[in-house]
């Protein structure tokens, strides 16, 4: 039989530095935090009681210490090999060579360099409404390196079953690393999404141990769940194994937006740089351009003969810099809609490239556009008044765990949008607790519509409503309703929109449908405020034939800290009801 070698357990450690373990780089290896097991493959543990880590390195040092249990667990668990072999005197590095798999994975990926990557939502993808977090390994800055990524596999477009899957079941989660190119190109070119790199700030050992900590997890089950063990929670682990103190942040519902922030509020980030798609940078660009201008490079391209005074030389430097920011990317996008052929292309990109010398030293600055560090967190709470003639004052909150409002501040974000999910409402008066709404998912999108570029704006919703604009009466109902239209932007502070909707609901006694119309207008103004106004009218959204006019207006403050103030009014009209309402709201970003 062979003899187990003896080995100072680790409770044989200083009192402070076993008391430090549960916040240790060894519980980020076994994804353990607030006591909790996140991954619950049993085969990924060793001891009975995994949350006690002083225990679990105890049954992990047995195995790596027992000769015939030794090289099996430096293959499968090399990052806690390395981590040992580094903290305990008594046990020799890891030989990684009789490892033949792992050795071809070490030997193909470099970890030199370490990015937080995060793609921009796409709010037309169920997998994707809140954006992508994954990491990036590379060589250096000028190695495209490889993507590692966790996700799951969405299906259709039935949100409640992928609610339930999601966030009761649980689906199969993947992990995958690729060739970063493959997801670049499907960011950015395919699903028309920005990709922002955040290079982390890293010690050479972190970078070891999450590039061998990424080969444990390829074998071990792990399924996704849309609140707590997405690609964002995932990644958090992932970078904490370099910042523990991270994983006091892995929380239900962090999304990639608040992940990449968290990094940026520890330090973490070193360097930041962004990849725009072709949508983006035809928007962006072309905002500083003339209708006319558009309209000449757009003639001039599609035939192929871009004229040597396409970009006009008596402007200042910057403007035609600009200029030929947009006819690149004007010239990508003929291409992409077929509008020219690829000679065409060629012949116009071998016209631009006479301008790559006079704007070699020039570059535009992305830090303040569009930033999403700036934007606000993902999730918050609203607690306040309502108030009206007939009734007294209520109370009401709404609890919101992701992701934004219509009344939050987009200025960072590729457009004025909300994105609802689980939304809870409640009001209290003196005498009852009224459950006021519950959204499973709503979503409004208005990107403003350009004349060459297309662009419409839209809405969809599902949700159970009490129907809280007549205090006189009840309009319980379950519904889904969507809408289709268009928004201009009139100046940098303004944006106006129109859509025209439809509403499919149901009580308990009948089903039936409603049409709408829907106009607004949001609008920064100075010292961070906000204004929006909304004016729609309804058909039969009560099953009476009636029409509903209603008008409302909201003052939001947007200038606290992770805090926004809401001052609201609004008046409905239907037959022989009348009513105002107004409402103050305080509201806590988390």
């Amino acid at each position: 039989m062979a003899q187990t070698p003896t080995h100072p357990s680790s409770a044989h450690l200083s009192t402070s530095h076993a008391a430090q373990y549960a916040s240790s780089t060894f519980a980020t290896l076994l994804h353990i935090s607030d006591e909790q097991l996140n991954i619950q493959d049993p085969r990924f543990y060793f001891s009975s009681n995994p949350t006690d880590i002083e225990a679990e390195i105890d049954a992990n040092i047995a195995q790596l210490t027992q000769a015939e249990h030794a090289q099996d667990y430096i293959c499968r668990f090399p990052a806690r090999a390395q981590w040992l072999a580094d903290n305990y005197s008594h046990i020799p590095q890891p030989d990684y060579a009789p490892c033949g798999e792992l050795q071809t994975y070490l030997n193909a990926v470099s970890a030199n360099s370490i990015s937080l990557v995060y793609a921009s939502e796409n709010l037309l993808s169920p997998s994707s409404f809140m954006g992508h977090a994954f990491i990036k390994l590379s060589e250096n800055a000028q190695d495209p390196g490889h993507a590692v990524s966790f996700f799951t596999e969405v299906a259709g477009f039935n949100l409640p079953r992928i609610m339930f899957e999601s966030l009761v079941v649980g689906k199969e989660g993947y992990f995958m690393v690729s060739p970063y190119r493959e997801s670049l190109a499907h960011y950015k070119g395919i699903e028309g999404r920005n990709v922002y790199e955040y290079q982390l700030n890293l010690t050479e050992k972190d970078k070891q141990l999450i590039k061998l900590h990424l080969w444990e997890l390829k074998e071990t089950k792990i399924d996704y769940y849309f609140h707590d063990q997405n690609c964002a929670s995932i990644t958090l682990n992932l970078i904490a194994i370099g910042n523990p103190d991270l994983m006091a942040h892995r929380r239900d519902w962090l999304s990639p937006l608040d992940l990449i922030q968290l990094a940026n509020q520890s330090q973490m980030i070193e360097q930041a740089s962004i990849t725009p798609s072709l949508n983006w940078r035809l928007r962006a660009y072309g905002a500083s351009q003339t209708d006319e201008v558009k309209q000449s490079l757009v003639k001039q391209l599609s035939a192929g003969a871009l004229e040597e005074n396409a970009i006009d030389e008596h402007s200042p430097i910057e403007q035609q810099f600009l200029t030929w920011e947009f006819s690149s990317a004007l010239n990508q996008y003929l291409l992409e809609t077929e509008a020219i052929s690829e000679a065409s292309y060629t012949d116009n990109a071998r016209s631009l490239a006479r301008y790559d010398d006079p704007f070699d030293t020039l570059a535009v600055d992305l830090s303040d556009f569009k930033n999403p560090l700036k934007r606000q967190k993902d999730a918050q709470w609203q607690i306040g008044t309502r108030w009206n003639k007939q009734n007294d004052p209520e109370l009401t909150a709404t609890w919101l765990p992701a992701s934004h409002t219509l009344k939050d501040d987009n200025r960072n974000a590729f457009s004025e949008s909300s994105l609802e999910l689980m939304k809870i409402s409640v009001s209290a008066s003196r005498d009852a607790l009224h459950l006021d709404n519950f959204t499973l998912y709503a979503i409004n999108s208005y990107l403003p519509y350009d004349p060459l570029f297309g662009g419409w704006s839209g809405k969809f919703s599902v949700q159970w409503d009490r129907g809280t604009d007549f205090a006189e009466r009840d309009n319980k109902r379950l519904f889904v309703s969507g809408g289709l239209g268009l928004s201009h932007t009139v100046n940098n502070a303004v944006q106006v929109y129109a859509t025209v909707d439809t509403e499919l609901s149901a009580s308990t006694d009948k089903v039936w449908g409603a049409f709408a119309i829907d106009t607004g207008l949001f609008s920064y103004f100075r010292h961070d405020v906000k204004v929006s106004l909304s004016a729609n009218t309804v058909w039969n959204q009560y099953a009476d034939s009636d029409f509903k006019h209603k008008a409302s207006a909201t003052l939001t403050y947007l200038g606290l800290e992770d805090t926004a103030i809401d001052l609201s009014a609004q008046y409905a009209d239907m037959g022989e009801l009348h009513e105002a309402q107004f409402n103050v709201m305080f509201r806590r970003y988390y």
